[in-house]
């Protein structure tokens, strides 16, 4: 699995567009093969970034979206951004849930250290 995050800051004039753009990007991103999920964040912090993400499938999956013909409505939004986006593009090799947390803190609320044998899922 592939995550992409685009983190984008935008000045408070250009913010509605900013989003006007990502929103208009989500539907046809989250319709292309591959895509698990997607969704545009608007961040508290004293910045107020936006930020666009994607789960990927596969590498491959990822690639044809940056090859598509909507793709460069997201370049058009980092041009809208202050101070340089961000974009990041995060390979996951292993996933885990629930079993992290019991294998880390145990049935009975005691912390069980893993052992060198438990496979990663």
């Amino acid at each position: 699995m592939v995550i992409s995050t685009l983190r984008i800051v935008p000045s408070p004039k250009q913010r509605s567009e900013v989003l006007e753009i990502l929103l208009s990007v989500l539907g046809p991103t989250e319709i292309q093969p591959g895509c698990l999920s997607c969704g545009v964040s608007e961040e508290k912090r004293p910045d107020h970034a936006v930020v666009f993400w994607a789960h990927w499938e596969t590498e491959s999956a990822l690639h044809e979206h940056i090859c598509s013909d909507f793709y460069p409505r997201l370049l058009v939004a980092c041009e809208l951004s202050k101070q340089p986006p961000e974009v990041c593009f995060h390979h996951v090799s292993a996933t885990q849930g629930m079993d992290l947390i019991e294998q880390l803190r145990g049935r009975g609320g005691e912390y069980l250290p893993a052992s060198p044998e438990t496979p990663a899922r």
